[in-house]
């Protein structure tokens, strides 16, 4: 749609210009002066109208690249949520059932029902919480690289990471996984922990949170992006 509004936008400023070119054309043509003094005026004229296809180009080209930079950030932000939100998950859900536990408890305003798996490796299962665990603070860590580009909004994300990090399994393994991050990385962290605990009580006496209780906590959060 863009392109199409440029292109138009193109042939309306030739059609105009190409209008003022001939119309400065006949205009020297018909003044009572030399006509040397008509040629300086012609030369004068379409350097004037050169000048100003120049500016036209440096804008539609300034334009251009906006678009570019645009399109650019939606497809980070696209990336951004594949890696660091949905994957995490997904590897979860392909563990299972060893990555049922931390997945339930990383998303406990889903109901799964009271029945959990009574069949599972207890070694694999430490160990798929330990890597996931450490996928998901990477990507918390991500975050704070990679959230001046995007476009989903900061809030958005903090909101998932005050979802997380009510686990109970998360925060057992951050104490243990913390020294893996940078100093940012574990204050950040450490912040959102401080946050979820409030949902948490809340969670205690609604039995539910909904989406306004993430946002009152996560828009008033203020982040160190990278």
């Amino acid at each position: 749609m863009s392109g199409k509004i440029f292109g138009f936008e193109a042939i309306v400023v030739l059609v105009l210009i190409s209008i003022a070119w001939i119309a400065g054309f006949v205009i020297i043509r018909k003044l009572n002066v030399s006509v040397d003094k008509k040629f300086e005026l012609t030369v004068r004229h379409f350097t004037g109208m050169t000048v100003f296809l120049i500016i036209y180009n440096i804008y539609l080209n300034v334009q251009s690249n906006a678009i570019i930079e645009k399109n650019r950030s939606s497809y980070n932000t696209l990336e951004n949520i594949q890696q660091n939100w949905l994957d995490p998950q997904k590897e979860l859900l392909d563990s299972y059932p060893e990555g049922y536990f931390l997945y339930a408890s990383i998303t406990q305003d889903a109901d799964f029902g009271t029945t959990l798996p009574t069949v599972f490796d207890s070694l694999k299962r430490k160990q798929v919480e330990t890597f996931s665990s450490i996928r998901i603070f990477q990507a918390m860590e991500n975050f704070l690289t990679t959230g001046s580009y995007d476009v989903t909004g900061n809030y958005i994300w903090i909101n998932n990471f005050l979802m997380w990090m009510q686990s109970p399994i998360l925060r057992s393994n951050w104490t243990k996984l913390s020294f893996n991050y940078a100093t940012d990385t574990r204050e950040f962290v450490n912040s959102i922990i401080v946050e979820s605990d409030k949902l948490i009580e809340l969670r205690k006496k609604k039995g539910k949170l909904s989406a306004e209780d993430y946002d009152t906590i996560s828009k008033n959060i203020v982040v160190k992006l990278r």
